[in-house]
């Protein structure tokens, strides 16, 4: 029987007996998910660039204690990286003050929480009283909407529905839509936006 050919780059396949991905495979999904170089990825673990490139097309295997590394520069522990729990060992924290802040309109103030690694966004909507979007929005994916505070109108497609502290809405983003406050009190929203759209 011949040996395989040397020169072909095509890793082996993965052995489904493992029962866990190729690491290099995870490593480039997620730093393709955040935006991120190798050369970022290396800078952040303590890897080289040329070691993490040779993982990623599966050329070179990675120690228990480099994995680790490399898994907590995506905010995840060796379990959660390689998919054997659904998230890390310990919680994300987002503060309050690092969530971007978006002034959409006269009394209307939007906070919005960017994860990558979750794959949706959250944002938050304060209203003044009497306040409203200028205009509609239209976006692709779907939107939850829960009020949490106050009373708000959420217009969809031409259709007003009036929004009471607890209850919620949800529907198609790709139709015209939009949030005012017609009363006297502040109210606010949280939003989950099933697209990235801030």
């Amino acid at each position: 029987m011949a040996d395989p050919d040397p020169s072909t780059d095509t890793p082996e396949p993965r052995d489904p007996e493992l029962g866990f991905p190729r690491p290099g495979e995870v490593l480039h999904r997620l730093r393709t998910q955040q935006g991120m170089s190798l050369r970022q990825v290396a800078a952040e673990c303590g890897l080289s660039v040329s070691f993490l490139a040779s993982l990623e097309r599966g050329e070179t295997d990675i120690a228990l204690e480099r994995l680790g590394r490399l898994a907590r520069v995506f905010g995840h522990d060796v379990g959660s990286f390689l998919g054997f729990s659904r998230g890390r060992a310990t919680p994300s924290v987002f503060p309050r003050e690092k969530q971007e802040e978006l002034s959409r309109a006269p009394g209307v103030v939007y906070r919005v929480l960017r994860s990558p690694v979750l794959g949706y966004q959250v944002v938050t909507g304060d209203f003044e009283p009497h306040s409203g979007l200028a205009e509609d929005l239209q976006h692709e994916g779907s939107d939850f909407i829960t009020v949490t505070r106050g009373v708000l109108v959420a217009r969809y497609n031409g259709v007003d529905h009036v929004l009471r502290a607890g209850d919620s809405i949800q529907w198609s983003a790709g139709h015209p839509h939009s949030f005012r406050n017609d009363s006297d009190e502040s109210a606010q929203l949280i939003g989950i936006l099933f697209s990235s759209l801030y």
